[in-house]
């Protein structure tokens, strides 16, 4: 179920960078990808049932993750500051 939210938040976020956020617009397309990239390996963790290169591969993808929504943040907070 978090699966769900975070990534529906993620592609939201996504969506309205493209449109409208150019700043943070990369940042927020790439943490778009990377989710992408991170629920398939989260379902091959647990099919193969935590393989350990799996499973270093879907943590470093995490924290990649975690780089690219904080820097859309950081993006969209110095957008917002500026207005």
């Amino acid at each position: 179920m978090m699966v769900v939210i975070a990534a529906s938040l993620i592609y939201a976020t996504a969506a309205y960078a493209a449109k409208d956020a150019r700043p943070a617009r990369k940042t927020a397309i790439i943490a778009a990808i990377v989710v992408s990239v991170q629920i398939v390996l989260g379902m091959l963790v647990v099919n193969t049932k935590l393989d350990p290169l799996l499973v270093a591969t879907h943590l470093s993808t995490g924290i990649l993750l975690f780089a690219m929504t904080l820097m859309t943040f950081l993006a969209s907070y110095r957008l917002a500051s500026k207005h």
